[in-house]
């Protein structure tokens, strides 16, 4: 009989025992589970965080420069999108190496304050990024699908911001008060970890039930509100007729732009559903099936799950900023010293309806919204059709005239 079991039914006669004292025996008392965890935890676990690090800081910084560094670029979207950026920052900068250190490291010595703050700023990051990709998608939708309406304004996006910040700020307070430092005992020494831990009784009951509303708040219901909402626009987009008289070449110059947005929008559902689906399962498992016979504790399949959802803070930039062709301008104007001021990006079709929408329709907001349903479309339809002839026609030149 191995190690593993011999402490297995031990430990199953003790009902006072916690689930993690269970786990940190049975991994204390394998010689080879512990000498190849150290040279995972040592050398693997610094080496590919520290690379997530390192990635996600640039690029994070990056795009909350170019954003908050010229006023034109201070559009709603990319306020969500800098906000997005920031909680990815923090995320990188306080929960990774906290997270690190602590398996790393044979005993926590950063203290209680800094052991509640491990799982919380890993979960209001979460909570904030996934928040803001919602209302992204939420924006997204009222730009395309209801252009009459009034538009979100800069304020209200920084009052959606508060909302989002302080809702996550609650939905991880639990995380902060039940992870703390206790003195977890071997058989013949004892040291301090920082772990979940002092659940109220029956305690396996409220551990699962904030994993199940963890995963229904975090993963679920974002994920479903972001698959309606982009598939709702992918219809638009797809089934949208072609305004006025236009050339052959200018037809698949629309078609091209209308496939580019429909890919965006599908690789952000795709991204954020694979990157977020592995840590999500893993903690279901281990907490709804606590029994190490049924679904034993992996220190390797957790780390695995953890990188790829952190991997996510890398992802984003690239989604929602790196393609777009304004936002790209912008960065090589950073970089290089030789570009040219005149030149100005292409314009893809989602944002020039985000352009017909921001600066062309408000100024007839008034009188759209007293006037009948007829007048207001066909009202809409002239700044569209007027607005689109400016867009085709400039495309031959290779600029776009606002």
């Amino acid at each position: 009989m191995d190690h593993e079991k011999i402490i297995y039914d031990l430990a199953k006669e003790m009902d006072e025992m916690p689930n993690d004292t269970l786990i940190d025996l049975l991994e204390s008392t394998s010689n080879k589970t512990r000498s190849y965890d150290k040279l995972e935890r040592q050398i693997v676990l610094p080496l590919s965080f520290g690379l997530l690090v390192i990635l996600s800081l640039f690029s994070n910084t990056l795009v909350c420069h170019v954003i908050f560094k010229k006023k034109k670029m201070m559009t709603v979207t990319n306020i969500f999108i800098a906000n997005m950026a920031f909680s990815d920052i923090l995320l990188v900068l306080i929960n990774v190496p906290l997270n690190i250190a602590r398996h790393i490291m044979d005993e926590w010595i950063f203290g209680p304050f800094l052991c509640h703050l491990l799982n919380f700023s890993l979960m209001i990051s979460v909570y904030v990024s996934t928040f803001t990709l919602t209302a992204i998608a939420l924006d997204r939708q009222r730009v395309l699908l209801y252009p009459l309406h009034p538009r979100i304004t800069k304020r209200t996006a920084f009052m959606i911001l508060i909302l989002i910040w302080s809702f996550s700020a609650v939905f991880s307070l639990p995380y902060a008060l039940f992870t703390r430092v206790d003195q977890v005992h071997f058989l013949h020494t004892s040291v301090k970890r920082c772990r979940t831990n002092g659940f109220p009784q029956p305690n396996f009951i409220w551990e699962q039930s904030m994993t199940v509303a963890t995963f229904l708040v975090q993963y679920v219901l974002p994920l479903v509100t972001i698959t309606v909402t982009y598939s709702r626009i992918v219809h638009r987009l797809w089934v949208r007729t072609h305004l006025g008289v236009v050339t052959e070449t200018q037809l698949v110059l629309q078609i091209q732009n209308k496939r580019k947005s429909i890919k965006l929008l599908v690789a952000v559902v795709v991204v954020f559903a694979v990157c977020w689906m592995p840590l999500n399962l893993y903690h279901l498992l281990t907490d709804l099936y606590p029994d190490p016979t049924v679904f034993p504790y992996d220190t390797n399949a957790f780390f695995v799950c953890q990188w790829i959802a952190i991997s996510s803070a890398c992802i984003n930039p690239i989604l929602y900023c790196y393609i777009n062709p304004s936002f790209r301008a912008e960065v090589k104007s950073r970089f290089s010293c030789c570009s040219s001021r005149s030149e100005t990006p292409h314009v893809s079709e989602m944002e020039m309806d985000d352009l017909l929408t921001r600066e062309t329709l408000p100024r007839n907001r008034r009188y759209t919204l007293n006037s009948s349903s007829t007048d207001a479309r066909r009202l809409e339809n002239n700044h569209v059709k007027d607005y689109a002839y400016k867009f085709v026609s400039s495309q031959q030149n290779g600029h776009i005239h606002v």
